[in-house]
């Protein structure tokens, strides 16, 4: 073999070991984010009772159900998921001090959402009160997509009971273009069901798959995914939550905040 054969093949085989481990790196932080939030709900909650006690000024709620996207995967740190971005225009606009309570789970599908999320909310309680939250969110239709057994009229059927069982004006984002896999028209499929039954349930459609179909399938693919080609990275998070905070905004007569403009989020932190 020639020299230059073998310094192709050496080359070739670094890029494919790079990219494995940089396709494995957003897999590894799956178990990091689900713990990250967990601690935060269980501090967060500990601290709206300590303020209730206190008989201080209780902050908006954020309530946010979903998949992977709502943990951050592929974001480059924890504040840079599209959830916690939310929560810092939410702030800005409102005024106010705004408590997450991000209850999204990785691998979610519309099943999870249904047996698992909206039925965690209703255990919460504030005080011995349950919690009733300003705000609410949710993407999901990504994992169910995914699932071959599972049939577009089972999907229906499942999130018109999840759409029945969400609080009333929750924001919920379809389903984001699958483009170029095969499953692309499938997905759009998803897209449609999410949209119609999310309106006919009285919530509030954000258009993930229309903002994602404004863009070639290279600036989609490489500009806005994470190493592993699936997961959104920080920039098309940064996009997601634009989209949500607009509707938020105009909902409750807020002036609309610029994503690109808003300081890092924080955790609320009840100050003793």
């Amino acid at each position: 073999m020639s020299v230059r054969r073998k310094m192709a093949l050496a080359a070739g085989s670094a890029a494919g070991f790079h990219a494995l481990r940089t396709f494995k790196s957003v897999a590894r932080a799956n178990s990091p984010l689900r713990r990250y939030w967990e601690k935060h709900l269980l501090d967060t909650l500990r601290d709206l009772d300590m303020a209730v006690a206190a008989g201080g000024e209780l902050p908006l709620i954020y309530v946010a159900f979903g998949d992977s996207a709502a943990q951050g995967l592929g974001a480059d740190n924890e504040t840079e998921g599209y959830v916690p971005v939310i929560a810092a225009g939410i702030k800005q606009a409102s005024g106010r001090e705004v408590a997450l309570l991000n209850m999204s789970l990785s691998g979610a599908t519309a099943t999870s959402v249904l047996v698992t999320q909206i039925p965690q909310l209703r255990g919460l309680t504030i005080a011995s009160e349950a919690v009733e939250p300003d705000i609410v969110t949710l993407d999901i239709g990504g994992n169910d997509t995914t699932v071959k057994e599972l049939p577009a009229t089972e999907f229906e059927h499942i999130f018109n009971e999840v759409a029945r069982e969400l609080p009333r004006g929750t924001f919920i984002g379809d389903v984001p273009t699958f483009r170029p896999l095969k499953v692309a028209e499938r997905a759009s499929d998803f897209a449609r069901i999410m949209r119609e039954q999310t309106r006919l349930a009285g919530h509030h459609v954000i258009g993930l798959e229309a903002l994602s179909d404004t863009l070639s399938t290279p600036e989609y693919m490489i500009k806005y995914h994470a190493p592993d080609l699936f997961h959104p990275n920080s920039p098309w998070y940064a996009l997601w939550a634009q989209e949500y905070l607009d509707a938020i905004c105009d909902e409750n007569n807020w002036p609309r905040v610029v994503v690109d403009e808003l300081p890092q989020w924080t955790p609320w932190r009840f100050e003793r």
